[in-house]
């Protein structure tokens, strides 16, 4: 009877090493590979989330610019805002002798700068407001150069002012009427001077 055990315990050993080497050794092995695969899916969806993210930065920074960009004046507003500012020195009472400006254009951001350049002359409390309503125009100007002198003995005082400004070029005449009716001016670069 022990001969019989003895086969019958070494089949059941084979049996069970035939079961564990045909069964939970493959299963053994497809789950670290599904666990590897896991894994790697696990980085691969850290990585998509934050190129979404940058994404979705990039995207509410391109919206921002294109904003922005919407705001900048076409090209044909220029005389506009050089009147807006001539005719608010002329309401403070102050003398304008020259107004000059000269627009160029600005390659690699397909703007136009304008560079005004002006004298103004009056009192102090005039040439003051009118740097304070400058300053507070709505027009994307800014001020680069500010001289302020005074003669002896004058109650006057003259200020040399060099602005700046950055317009949308003109593509094609549907832009430029979209413009007049928007900034409607009919005067020349000689209009606004002196």
């Amino acid at each position: 009877m022990k001969p019989r055990l003895l086969y019958l315990a070494a089949f059941l050993l084979l049996l069970n090493l035939a079961f564990f080497l045909l069964a939970v050794l493959p299963a053994h092995r497809a789950e670290r590979a599904h666990a590897a695969t896991l894994q790697v899916l696990h980085a691969r969806m850290r990585v998509l989330r934050l190129e979404h993210r940058s994404q979705q930065v990039m995207h509410a920074l391109l919206k921002k610019m294109e904003q922005f960009r919407d705001q900048i004046p076409p090209q044909g507003a220029i005389l506009a805002m050089v009147r807006r500012i001539t005719d608010e020195a002329r309401r403070l009472q102050l003398h304008v002798p020259s107004v000059n400006y000269q627009p160029e254009h600005v390659a690699e951001d397909d703007l136009v700068k304008l560079t005004v350049q002006m004298q103004v002359g009056g009192r102090y409390a005039a040439i003051r407001r009118f740097l304070y309503d400058v300053e507070g125009l709505q027009d994307p100007l800014m001020i680069e150069k500010l001289v302020l002198s005074s003669q002896r003995g004058a109650n006057q005082l003259t200020l040399q002012l060099q602005l700046a400004a950055y317009f949308l070029p003109e593509t094609d005449a549907k832009k430029a009427k979209k413009a007049a009716r928007a900034y409607p001016v009919g005067e020349t670069q000689a209009g606004v001077e002196g």
